[in-house]
């Protein structure tokens, strides 16, 4: 058996590298330099005094109070609190506000806003001229573990769109034991005007000439007698490396999961996808009935050219309904008139002549085929065969298929077996592409993803030998393989010549079938045995001094151009 395998289109590349190029495009954002939040502010707002208290909490949130004394150049004042600072080249440190409020001169702010950012909050606030803004929040998150011991940060002063002449902070840490500070722009590494660590455990911190957009940063050790627990958390930058990771766990999972789902589909093909019985070799099957008339032609359980096709390789193709044609011409339904070349290259052709209807002894898609070719008329040239056979070899393929379950060789149609599994490989395969992309995003576990694509793959091949035969068409396989390796080494030499003829013509259906045509037509041309041209052998006819010695180029010709009319008309069935 020979199953047909389909290409399975792989469209992977496309979904997979959108995170790329948005990460390209990122990059070529931050490259050109974004306009910073600060800088969207006001050009005439003048900071003239900044102080900060801050107390950390015994469950590791920091509440801060922040008082800004302004002349105000606009309506409203801006400034933005970091939720996400770079921590290293792999990691970014994310911060939790919450209880944000803001007063203006002793009052609840007017017009306040608290909007959400990229990496922050961005808080707005209505102004007029000289005015005391008081800002009062709590930040989580802020103890981190480190080599040294646990730590506890926080940039205080931050996303002011004006300098600050000043900044002074007075931050209590419970079990402080040292502390530093950095100021000046995002990145800098200066360290502040003064830091120190009073004897009351609070940090006493100053810098002179804080820029627009600058920061001012403390870091603080804490004693092994705190009781607070580290807290910090930590969201890791995107990348392709590491959206698929290859190590023990990403990789042993994708082998489980690959492995289930090659299981699954192997244990589905062994319950559900093989033959009832095994199919035995087949030794040499002598399609030849002696009787009072002399030898006669004999199928094996009497099949059919067509149904031979289809038990083989489990599809209703081209060459089955090229040799189910022969079949009916060599069984006097039709016959086949080869055509006078226009020159010596000029187009070959032939016409198909229907000689009668024919009655129950044709199979459904005998007729149907019958009915297809001859749609238009009891005589048709093949070149004039074309686009209009589609449908109607549609339902010829549809008969085909439901009579090889009508004659108990199948339990269902194998194309529907075969859709089914095809459709269920290309579900999973969709699936995986999904959960791919998901997992590339959120997780180094894109391997997975692609662990789930490839058994939908494998799902879907594997359907492509799906399609069970019953015992009995098992049975009648072997009996197929049988006849397939009479008609490759054996001829119809020890027949006796009056019966040569027949025997070839109706053995020719099934090498066409079984890929021996020109074997069988060269038996056909071998009873010609004089050098005058022939007029026919009754279902098959060539032009004027034609010789029945050339029937083997022709019907070779024949089946090549018919063959591919079929083609032609068939490219949206399948």
């Amino acid at each position: 058996m020979s199953p047909k395998r389909r290409l399975l289109p792989a469209a992977l590349l496309i979904p997979l590298t959108t995170p790329v190029a948005a990460l390209f495009v990122a990059a070529g954002f931050v490259a050109a330099g974004p306009v910073p939040a600060y800088a969207a502010g006001q050009a005439d707002d003048q900071i003239t005094a900044y102080t900060a208290d801050a107390t950390l909490t015994k469950n590791g949130a920091l509440q801060v109070k922040e008082t800004v004394d302004l002349a105000a150049g606009g309506a409203t004042f801006s400034r933005t609190l970091a939720t996400k600072v770079r921590s290293d080249s792999e990691r970014d440190r994310t911060y939790g506000l919450k209880d944000v409020s803001a007063t203006v001169n002793g009052q609840p702010a007017q017009g306040f806003k608290n909007e959400s950012t990229d990496d922050g909050r961005k808080l707005t606030v209505n102004v007029s001229g000289k005015s005391r803004i008081v800002y009062s929040y709590t930040v989580d998150n802020v103890v981190a573990d480190s080599i040294e011991g646990r730590e506890v940060s926080w940039p205080v002063v931050q996303g002011f769109s004006s300098a600050i002449p000043t900044a002074k902070l007075n931050v209590n840490v419970p079990f402080a034991t040292w502390v530093t500070c950095f100021a000046g722009r995002i990145g800098s590494s200066m360290p502040c005007t003064s830091s120190q660590l009073a004897e009351s455990a609070e940090l006493e911190i100053e810098q002179n000439g804080v820029p627009a957009g600058g920061r001012v940063t403390f870091l603080t050790g804490l004693s092994d007698r705190a009781t607070v627990q580290p807290n910090a958390k930590y969201a890791n930058h995107w990348s392709l490396g590491k959206a698929f990771t290859v190590d023990s766990s990403t990789a042993g999972l994708a082998v489980i999961v690959f492995g289930l789902g090659l299981l699954s589909a192997v244990g589905m093909w062994f319950f559900r996808g093989r033959d009832a019985a095994k199919v035995g070799p087949g030794g040499p099957e002598r399609p030849v009935l002696d009787g009072t008339d002399g030898p006669q032609f004999a199928a094996p359980d009497g099949i059919r050219p067509g149904q031979v096709g289809t038990v083989v390789d489990e599809s209703a193709d081209v060459v089955d309904i090229t040799a189910t044609l022969l079949d009916l011409a060599v069984r006097n339904y039709l016959t086949i008139v080869e055509q006078p070349r226009d020159s010596h290259f000029g187009r070959l052709d032939w016409e198909l002549q229907r000689l009668h209807q024919g009655g129950p002894e044709l199979l459904p898609y005998e007729k149907a085929l019958l009915d297809a070719v001859f749609a238009d008329g009891d005589a048709v040239l093949v070149s004039a065969l074309g686009p209009a056979l589609r449908p109607r070899l549609n339902v010829v393929r549809e008969e085909l298929y439901s009579d090889v379950v009508t004659q108990g060789w199948f339990t269902s149609r194998p194309d529907a077996d075969r859709n089914r599994w095809t459709t269920a490989g290309l579900v999973l395969l969709g699936a995986g592409v999904v959960l791919t992309i998901v997992l590339a995003i959120v997780s180094k576990f894109g391997l997975v993803g692609f662990a789930v694509m490839a058994a939908g793959v494998v799902l879907a091949l594997i359907g492509q030998a799906a399609p069970a035969r019953t015992a009995r068409g098992a049975a009648v396989l072997g009996r197929v393989a049988g006849l397939q390796h009479y008609l490759a080494n054996e001829s119809s030499a020890d027949l006796p010549e009056s019966h040569r003829l027949e025997f070839a013509s109706r053995c020719l259906p099934y090498a066409a079938v079984l890929g021996l045509t020109e074997k069988w037509a060269l038996e056909i041309a071998a009873t010609d045995d004089d050098d005058d041209p022939d007029a026919g052998i009754g279902w098959y006819s060539g032009p004027e001094n034609w010789h029945l010695s050339d029937i083997g180029e022709s019907l070779s010709n024949f089946v090549t151009t018919f063959g591919g009319t079929l083609t032609t008309a068939r490219r949206l069935f399948g």
